[in-house]
């Protein structure tokens, strides 16, 4: 029966981080739809270049509660604070593979921070400032971030955290490093196609 909750609260979690923000707002507000800007995906980023930064904030907002609401509400489900890692990987993994957008979404950035943040924000706040010292030290965003996320864990290590925040905290960011995998060749000043996928 356990298993059977902890599949419905991931399966919700999946649905939340699906929710296509970026381009919903998009279409309610008559905003350029933020495929067809940069590097293609539907974060603030890409929403930024179309909308502004008032366009950008609220689709931040938006993706960073979709993390915070799978988190809150997989718990409940389950009856386990074991559904919190399965919540995080799955809300991210949402956010980056869409159901309803074949499959096509943003980076996860903002939807991970989200999730791992309703447990513990700091550990959200160290991950992200992880990723600004990588980003300074390595030219290339895809890559800084596969490198920040792939030090998390023995970071978290170091630090021992409680077990069910490591594997939330880690699976999320393995889901965010696996995304940014696909980007990893992209080069700067190309066209659109090529452009880097710095997007949340």
């Amino acid at each position: 029966m356990l298993m059977l909750r902890l599949a419905l609260a991931t399966l919700v979690a999946y649905l939340i981080g699906s929710i296509p923000v970026g381009v919903l707002l998009a279409r309610a507000f008559g905003w350029p739809d933020p495929r067809a800007n940069g590097s293609g995906h539907t974060g603030a980023l890409n929403t930024f270049r179309g909308a502004g930064w008032k366009g950008a904030a609220l689709v931040l907002i938006l993706d960073i509660a979709k993390g915070l609401a799978a988190a809150l509400v997989a718990r409940p489900i389950a009856g386990s604070e074991w559904a919190l890692p399965l919540a995080g990987m799955a809300v991210t993994a949402g956010h980056t593979w869409p159901l309803w957008l074949d499959f096509r979404g943003g980076m996860g950035l903002a939807t991970g921070a989200g999730a791992v943040a309703a447990v513990n924000p700091l550990i959200a706040v160290l991950a992200l400032a992880m990723l600004g010292v990588a980003r300074a030290f390595i030219n290339h965003t895809p890559r800084a971030v596969v490198a920040s996320m792939l030090a998390l864990p023995p970071v978290l290590l170091a630090l021992q955290v409680a077990p069910t925040l490591f594997w939330l905290a880690t699976g999320t960011a393995l889901v965010i490093a696996l995304r940014h995998l696909s980007d990893w060749d992209r080069v700067y000043g190309e066209p659109q196609a090529a452009q880097p996928a710095d997007d949340v």
